[in-house]
């Protein structure tokens, strides 16, 4: 995908999630929520256990755009590698228990959508990306009609582009 398709797209995406991706990031309890949504999105950029640099600099490009530049790409690198290194050393499973136990309901929610349109980003949504979005409704407690019209939704939304 061109650099210009994929910015558009990423803008498109971002207003199905920035108003409720962007916190106030001098509250304590607001960074912890957003450094839980951004592992989501890095466990599903990294479902397929392989995140070459230029998936982190997409990524980077995406939630830069979703979070409105709040924070630096540079921030963002470095969070993604303290990432993998916690994922090589925990495994996906713990990572992603760790991540459901610090959200509510609501932000579970949230991130589950966070994790779908990091999925459907690039255009090129794999088996082992559907697999890792199953698995994360279900660490999160939603249910699979539910997960399925999220993801449908925001599909149908970015197909068009």
């Amino acid at each position: 995908m061109n650099e210009a398709r994929r910015q558009a797209r990423s803008n498109a995406l971002a207003s199905a999630i920035s108003p409720d991706l962007a916190p106030d990031l001098a509250s304590d309890t607001q960074s912890a929520r957003l450094h839980a949504l951004l592992e989501v999105a890095y466990l599903t950029a990294a479902a397929d256990d392989h995140l070459h640099d230029k998936e982190i600099d997409h990524l980077v490009a995406n939630l830069q755009t979703w979070l409105q530049a709040r924070l630096e790409p540079a921030f963002l690198v470095e969070l993604f590698d303290h990432l993998g290194k916690q994922l090589a050393a925990d495994g996906f499973q713990a990572r992603l228990k760790a991540v459901a136990s610090q959200l509510d309901a609501g932000t579970r929610r949230l991130a589950y959508k966070l994790a779908c349109l990091t999925a459907l980003c690039d255009y090129e949504v794999h088996d082992d990306e559907l697999k890792i979005l199953g698995g994360i409704a279900d660490a999160f407690g939603i249910v699979p009609n539910d997960a399925q019209a999220t993801f449908d939704e925001l599909d149908a939304m970015i197909s068009s582009i």
